[in-house]
């Protein structure tokens, strides 16, 4: 392996690791947005955010069916 990798995993490359880091960036770019709006329209925001998780949740588990 040419390339110092950022983890004590020998496998990992760099890419792999600026993809991890993307992909934490933006789980915590959505809470920030999901707290910040549930801090400004209240609790039946954080209900709607609710069914939308809801719903992407049986989207991605039918997405593994019918790939399967």
């Amino acid at each position: 392996m040419s390339e110092q990798a950022l983890t004590d995993d020998a496998q990992a490359s760099r890419r792999e690791n600026a993809l991890a880091v993307r992909i934490f960036l933006g789980i915590l770019v959505v809470l920030v947005v999901a707290v910040l709006i549930v801090v400004l329209f209240g609790l039946p925001a954080l209900g709607l955010i609710g069914l939308i998780l809801t719903a992407l949740c049986f989207a991605v588990m039918l997405a593994f069916m019918a790939g399967s």
